[in-house]
């Protein structure tokens, strides 16, 4: 065999395996690129829900501190007579919580007005027959308030 055939062969079998292994380290980087896209999609969704988590975690104990207002402000109304029985610290914490739901409540929103003056009814009600009758009117508001309150946390999460 003459020895430019020898290296043509030579040259030839060194090309064709450059681009097997050309096809299979392309190969290799398609797989290894497919992987750390996928990895990286991983990463974003759970960054993605850590951060609706966290959301939906302070909107509970937003909906908590709303709560224990409505209810501390409920129990302290309900127990003591208009004017009457009420302590100066009655009155101040009573004013405290009162304040405490109106900022921790959007103005805007009309469940909001209707639960502020409800408790402001409850608060000047005359009686103890009116005063029931304003509780009732509160708790139903209060109830729809935190009602919707919960689904937008559900939608939140996605449940």
């Amino acid at each position: 065999m003459l020895p430019e055939t020898l290296s043509a062969l030579a040259a030839w079998g060194a090309a064709s395996v450059a681009a097997v292994v050309a096809g299979i380290q392309f190969f290799i980087g398609q797989k290894q690129a497919a992987a750390a896209l996928t990895a990286a999609n991983a990463a974003l969704m759970n960054a993605k829900n850590a951060g609706r988590h966290g959301i939906a975690r302070f909107r509970q104990e937003w909906i908590d501190k709303v709560v224990d207002a409505l209810c501390e402000h409920h129990s302290i109304l309900m127990t003591t007579a208009n004017g009457e029985g009420r302590s100066a610290g009655d009155e101040r914490r009573l004013a405290a919580l009162a304040t405490k739901i109106e900022l921790l409540l959007n103005p805007d929103e009309p469940d909001t007005a209707a639960l502020l003056k409800a408790m402001e009814d409850i608060w000047r009600s005359p009686d103890e027959k009116s005063r029931a009758s304003n509780d009732q009117k509160m708790v139903v508001i209060a109830r729809r308030l935190l009602k919707s309150e919960w689904v937008r946390l559900k939608d939140e999460l996605g449940s």
